[in-house]
């Protein structure tokens, strides 16, 4: 029998961590070192809509 609580649990420190992750890439305000091109700022926003869709 699967402890479907546990399984949740872990799904969703998977889901954290890869939000984690995009976040670190995405940049800091104000930060003029890193400031994307629009491309960059269009695939960040694609990964986080995967997360998302992948969450539901």
């Amino acid at each position: 029998m699967i402890d479907t609580t546990s399984f949740d649990a872990l799904a969703l420190r998977t889901t954290a961590s890869g939000f984690d992750a995009v976040r670190g890439k995405l940049p800091v305000a104000g930060d003029p070192h890193r400031s994307p091109g629009s491309v960059t700022v269009a695939r960040r926003l694609s990964e986080l809509g995967t997360l998302i869709a992948r969450g539901r």
